[in-house]
């Protein structure tokens, strides 16, 4: 009888060990590529969250090119800073950047940041306050053209949000407050769509958060919040996917979209 290595034991073990999760299910990385597993970056990504505010400004020596651990896709907004996702995010992240951070209008980049540097997470932001997304519920008219064009994809998910919504009439703040997390939502269903066979072989994690620049969720400023990974939305299941479900119990707290009461 052939004898395995114990490695593969282990690996098999694992896989074995591994429920089902609905589609946000991450298998392990395949070890077929260089780079630090999707577990790790998120971990850091949480830890750089526990403390946003601290000054990282030092002097960077030249870098060699390398695969990014994020593909960063964020909103345009000059308020949202790389630093707010990693604490020293030189070389570390891929960023593309658009309006109302969508997957349509840069796809070219986020497909050359996935494909091409094959980073392990692409993180898709949106923040509160989002000046994109309150324009085109409110200023659409008065934009040139070409920044219409732009905001024209928000269509579908600021539909869907109204669909959601209750039958009492909502502010300014409140409606744009719900397009912006069901334009999460929509992004990385894109993104699912487009990257399936890399997120089914394990090499591709997709992370919606939103960046609450107003601490609407009353985490604090600045704070990142994980409201979707391969869609799952579900704040309770969130923190017991296999991807998360390690973590330390104070980084848990910067997954799910609830805010604090």
């Amino acid at each position: 009888m052939m004898k395995f290595p114990s490695h593969v034991i282990f690996f098999i073990s694992m896989l074995m060990g591994i429920h089902t999760v609905g589609h946000a299910e991450m298998r392990p990385v395949l070890k077929h590529r260089v780079g630090i597993p999707p577990f790790d970056v998120l971990q850091e990504i949480l830890e750089t969250n526990l403390s946003p505010g601290r000054d990282i400004r030092q002097n960077q020596p030249p870098m060699p090119n390398q695969a990014p651990h994020i593909t960063w896709l964020a909103d345009s907004d000059a308020r949202v800073e790389p630093h707010f996702i990693l604490a020293t995010p030189h070389g570390q992240i891929h960023s593309v950047r658009n309006l109302a951070n969508q997957m349509v209008t840069s796809q070219g980049a986020i497909d050359y940041g996935i494909l091409s540097l094959h980073s392990p997470i692409l993180l898709i932001t949106g923040n509160t306050d989002s000046e994109a997304i309150t324009l085109f519920l409110s200023g659409y008219k008065t934009l040139p053209p070409a920044t219409r064009a732009d905001l024209d994809h928000l269509v579908l998910p600021a539909r869907e949000a109204v669909a959601k919504k209750e039958k009492k009439e909502r502010s300014l703040a409140e409606q744009v407050h719900m397009v912006v997390e069901n334009n999460i939502d929509h992004q990385v269903d894109t993104a699912m769509v487009r990257y399936q066979d890399r997120i089914r072989d394990g090499r591709l994690v997709v992370i919606g958060a939103v960046l609450d620049l107003t601490n609407h969720y009353g985490k604090g400023v600045n704070r990142l919040l994980i409201i979707n990974i391969n869609g799952e939305r579900r704040d309770h299941f969130l923190q017991r996917l296999p991807l998360t479900n390690n973590l330390r119990p104070e980084l848990k707290k910067s997954l799910g979209r609830k805010p604090t009461p």
